[in-house]
């Protein structure tokens, strides 16, 4: 996709933007973006809503959405820390973009901490069995897919990259024996998307919820050491969970896993970002090298 195609989705996003409100029946007048990354994310000042677009196109995307406005408001009943779907019917369908919409939430304060995170986590996984069914975990599908589609890439580094997939698909993962149990999982769950309100913590993107080995959310956090975190934090957060999985014998196998992960917003976003870019080389060049060189988050 080019730089001006890419401003013409813009352009189509803030236009969706404006059709799926006018769906839901809210006043879109005097939007701001926040980010333009991964989804597209606008906010209505005038009604303290969030507005998340995603591209209609992308495998699944409906019933991930679907997925998770039902789980938070589930979560919501369990009387769990979560942002807040609006009471509409949602995703709503806008000009090749899905539209969901969330309660505004100020952020106040600073970042949180992993520790923080821990104990959200915790509770999250103690909670009873959904009564609904969920999606599979699927570690691989989505950055597969940013391989295939990124212009970014040239041959090689994608060959590499499908191939390296393959090896931690199908040496490694299929053969792990996990501790955890199995079931309920954020399927993102990095202290960037916890938001510390007056009233505490919220865990806010469930695009990726599923049903997996709940080792799954701790990687992001263990994981972290790549975007600077300490020792000292990763173990304060192991800790606060109730378990530090750097002493199973399958850490490796999802840290290795999570760094590919990682990559699949820089492969979508670097043929039209220079930092984008700048940082998948960075990153493509520390794995190939097999090295723990400190990544930029992005």
């Amino acid at each position: 996709m080019t730089i001006a195609a890419e401003r013409s989705l813009l352009t189509r996003a803030a236009g969706a933007l404006g059709q799926a409100c006018r769906d839901a029946g809210l006043d879109s007048t005097g939007f701001t973006l926040l980010r333009d990354f991964a989804n597209t994310v606008y906010h209505l000042p005038a009604q303290k809503v969030v507005v998340r677009l995603a591209q209609a196109t992308t495998p699944g995307k409906l019933d991930r959405l679907t997925t998770s406005v039902r789980v938070t408001r589930w979560l919501l009943e369990q009387g769990f820390p979560t942002i807040r779907p609006l009471n509409v019917k949602q995703p709503v369908v806008a000009e090749g973009f899905l539209a969901t919409f969330w309660h505004h939430e100020e952020h106040i304060g600073p970042p949180p901490d992993p520790a923080q995170l821990g104990p959200l986590l915790r509770r999250l996984h103690d909670l009873p069995a959904v009564p609904f069914e969920l999606p599979t975990h699927d570690p691989f599908g989505a950055v597969r897919r940013a391989i295939l589609a990124s212009l970014a890439l040239g041959d090689d580094d994608r060959g590499w990259l499908l191939e390296r997939c393959d090896v931690l698909a199908e040496a490694y993962y299929e053969r792990l024996q996990f501790v955890l149990p199995y079931g309920l999982t954020h399927g993102d769950a990095h202290r960037g998307n916890m938001i510390r309100t007056r009233d505490g913590f919220l865990l806010c993107d469930w695009d990726g919820v599923c049903a997996g080995p709940r080792e799954i959310d701790l990687i992001p956090t263990l994981q972290g050491v790549r975007f600077g975190l300490t020792e000292r934090q990763r173990s304060n957060f192991s800790e606060a969970y109730g378990y530090d999985a750097t002493r199973w014998n399958g850490y490796r196998v999802l840290r290795d896993m999570r760094e590919l992960q990682t990559l699949t917003a820089v492969l979508r976003n670097a043929h039209r970002d220079q930092r984008a870019h700048d940082e998948l080389e960075h990153r493509l060049a520390s794995l190939r090298a097999g090295d723990e060189r400190l990544w930029h988050p992005f």
